[in-house]
């Protein structure tokens, strides 16, 4: 029914960053700073279950997965013990080149590790990923195409400072061997970050989201082994669901919670089915498998989208155009 073969786990709130615009930033949050351990991630997934999995993505929501403690035994673990491939998003700042070298020794061409750099220097990087640094990050990228297959691709948001350096960011990337470059529409502009009716952050509107989900491109800089994945067909479709369409992957996040996709469960809208489920959905007093194949949850979700659906819902699915 949910698309559990690709799995979305926030390892840690752990950041460096102060991005302006971030959940962490915006809101008063009381699990900033947590991770999930290796014995938390391998209780939720033991071995016999790893390969039931094609694919764990390793991107925060409040935080970022490289800052987890125990994330390179972690990825170690699931490597030794499956044939899952491996998605990771990260700001990239201040790990040493041997912490790099260590990553890339575990990860293959059918791996993944999106940089999310939104200038070209320092000061401009700064601009938005406030506190980040930027040598610390194309050292990082330079060392893990020197330690690895993977492949490697540099993400960035259009923001009125880097709009019209667009260019010159793809060729930095490509110079430092990345095999793609992302460009992302965010809808975050305006509203509630205008400053005397300016918003200093906004591009050009072409380059605005029109809706509340993120627009990306992707350009190919570098050929790489990796094997895309055939998606997988629903076997329940649905008219407006994006996780009964398997347009979506399932999330789980620092606190332990399985949701249906990554924009189920966050601090901006109140989540009654989260909190009446809680310990239900936690990987920490149930596997992932136990709790994806409890029908008289998930069936409880599924009737509530053409009843009533939940605010998140209709603000990310139901009243999406596309």
């Amino acid at each position: 029914m949910l698309n559990y073969r690709t799995v979305h786990l926030e390892l840690s709130s752990k950041c460096v960053l102060k991005c302006p615009r971030c959940p962490r930033t915006e809101l008063n949050l009381d699990h900033v700073n947590q991770e999930i351990t290796l014995a938390n991630f391998k209780s939720g997934f033991p071995i016999d279950i790893l390969d039931q999995i094609e694919v764990f993505i390793f991107c925060g929501s409040i935080g970022d997965p490289i800052y987890a403690t125990e994330f390179l035994e972690i990825i170690q673990y699931i490597k030794q013990n499956s044939r899952v491939r491996i998605r990771i998003t990260t700001n990239g700042s201040y790990k040493k080149a041997a912490w790099w070298q260590q990553l890339g020794s575990l990860l293959d061409y059918n791996d993944n590790v999106t940089f999310s750099v939104d200038g070209w220097d320092q000061d401009s990087n700064n601009l938005y990923r406030v506190n980040s640094g930027f040598d610390s990050i194309t050292e990082g990228i330079k060392t893990l195409r020197n330690a690895s297959a993977c492949q490697i691709t540099w993400s960035t948001i259009y923001f009125s400072f880097n709009q019209n350096r667009i260019d010159h960011i793809r060729d930095l990337a490509s110079a430092l061997g990345c095999n793609l470059f992302k460009t992302v529409k965010s809808s975050k502009f305006d509203g509630r970050y205008l400053t005397g009716n300016v918003d200093l952050l906004k591009p050009d509107e072409e380059l605005v989201a029109n809706t509340s989900v993120y627009e990306t491109t992707i350009d190919v800089l570098k050929d790489t082994r990796y094997i895309p994945i055939i998606p997988t067909t629903p076997t329940h479709p649905h008219a407006w669901a994006k996780c009964l369409n398997l347009e979506k992957e399932m999330f789980i996040g620092i606190d332990g919670l399985v949701a249906p996709c990554p924009w189920f469960n966050n601090a901006y809208q109140q989540n009654d089915f989260i909190e009446r489920n809680s310990d239900r959905l936690n990987i920490h007093y149930r596997s992932f498998f136990d709790i994806i194949n409890d029908t008289e949850l998930w069936s409880e979700l599924v009737d509530s989208f053409d009843r009533a659906p939940l605010k998140i819902c209709q603000i990310k699915c139901k009243n999406d155009p596309r």
